[in-house]
């Protein structure tokens, strides 16, 4: 299939074997990256909680992502955490896109969506979004990728293991959340989640405790347009180890009161016993889930 264009304009792209069919619109090397990235995200949540779930990506990271009790509230509770990140978003959902969906993308800025499949109606009203170059893919939701993956940079061709690793099951919701939402973020990665909503994501910064600043203003610019009481019960989830306690100092200003990371660096002592002065449970899930 040839793409609309690479990752630049200027580039000639095209892609092979797909697992889903292009039922409008003319993708980009992007707009797939973006696609089949949050499409695992939602599939993987929706698995493990049974219930709807979607994300809103922009540069191959999701601006929100969160679970719903219908494909709707799931896209709307997401695209809410950062809207001014979301604008231009490409939406990724658990499942078929139902016409209250439809109502739902039809009023916002969007680039395209991919979804299991649509109800009757809905594929002509996002068509014609865009003045008609709207993207809209339907997954086979029953493709499942190869144990092996490969990437080629300058000429090097890589090869992994897929990331399929379990999240461990004794942890809460939300920070079960917030690991499956880091797995499909680029590193470093802080993900702050309440109440199944993804409210502040700092992706892909040098530092560490940048990301946690970043995903703290987030979450608190959502709460400011939600309540006037204090931000509290948050759940902050790090991609990768804390290397240093001023993490915890700044994830006390936003209401975090339980932290999950993967432990085990030189410093973890200290981060666990920042954690316990500010009243905040530390828990070392000993599993490190980010992407590059």
């Amino acid at each position: 299939m040839r793409l609309r264009y690479g990752m630049n304009p200027h580039q000639a792209a095209a892609l092979e074997h797909a697992p889903f069919t292009v039922l409008a619109g003319e993708p980009s090397y992007i707009n797939i990256l973006d696609a089949l990235t949050g499409w695992q995200l939602v599939r993987e949540a929706a698995r493990r909680f049974g219930r709807p779930a979607a994300a809103s990506y922009k540069h191959v990271s999701p601006a929100g992502a969160a679970l719903g009790a219908t494909v709707a509230e799931a896209y709307s509770r997401a695209r809410d955490a950062d809207p001014k990140s979301s604008y231009g978003d490409f939406v990724a959902v658990s499942h078929p896109v139902d016409l209250e969906l439809a109502g739902v993308l039809k009023r916002v800025v969007s680039d395209g969506i991919i979804a299991p499949g649509y109800d009757e109606g809905v594929i002509e009203i996002l068509a014609a979004k865009k003045r008609g170059t709207y993207l809209v893919l339907e997954i086979d939701p029953e493709f499942e990728p190869p144990a092996e993956e490969a990437r080629e940079i300058f000429g090097v061709r890589l090869t992994q293991e897929r990331d399929a690793l379990p999240i461990p099951a004794d942890l809460p919701d939300d920070a079960v959340l917030g690991m499956i939402v880091a797995r499909y973020t680029q590193s470093n990665t802080v993900v702050m989640v309440k109440d199944g909503m993804a409210i502040g994501i700092g992706a892909g910064q040098q530092s560490r405790v940048d990301c946690t600043r970043l995903a703290g203003e987030k979450a608190a610019l959502w709460w400011s347009r939600c309540s006037d009481e204090p931000l509290t019960g948050v759940t902050m989830v790090s991609d990768g180890a804390l290397p240093f306690s001023d993490n915890v100092e700044e994830a006390q200003r936003y209401g975090v009161t339980h932290i999950a990371e993967p432990g085990g660096s030189i410093r973890s002592g200290e981060v666990a016993a920042a954690c316990a002065e500010r009243g905040i449970r530390w828990s070392a899930t000993g599993v490190r889930l980010f992407r590059h």
